[in-house]
């Protein structure tokens, strides 16, 4: 099975001068937690529900004034339409991560592959169960950080 079997096809972009509020309501609307940030058509890099609440918002940052290009994670792994299934979810898995960006050519972004996608379309359950798996391992201490004295 190719990746343009399972992913998402018709996604919305971004461009990194959009504001944290136009991305967030773009979210909103179309229902999805990460948005391509692209310029030209070419992906610069994505941005995800939790960049805009974590990295913005609690962070103590005005949404309204901050951009996208603040926030978003710049040059993302990506992967081509054609290649093997297999191939992205053991990217996804390795790169822990749930959402990613199928492109072509110089970077066009033509879909975006997520773990969701994955679950609903993959036939194997058994790679689908083993990708929800290794993204679950946490790869950060869990521990609250210690008061300041």
């Amino acid at each position: 099975m190719k990746v343009r079997d399972v992913m998402s096809q018709h996604v919305r972009r971004a461009a990194p001068s959009d504001s944290v509020v136009d991305v967030a309501g773009k979210m909103r609307r179309l229902n999805v937690g990460v948005v391509p940030i692209c310029e030209g058509g070419k992906l610069l890099g994505i941005i995800t529900d939790r960049d805009l609440t974590i990295e913005c918002v609690a962070a103590g940052h005005d949404p309204r004034v901050c951009h996208a290009r603040d926030h978003m994670t710049y040059h993302p792994f990506a992967i081509g339409p054609d290649e093997d299934l297999d191939e992205a979810l053991s990217l996804m898995a390795h790169e822990q991560v749930r959402r990613l960006p199928v492109t072509e050519g110089d970077g066009e972004v033509v879909g975006m592959l997520s773990l969701g996608d994955c679950a609903i379309k993959c036939p194997d359950d058994q790679a689908v169960a083993a990708l929800l798996r290794d993204l679950s391992i946490p790869v950060r201490s869990t521990r609250p950080l210690a008061a300041a004295a």
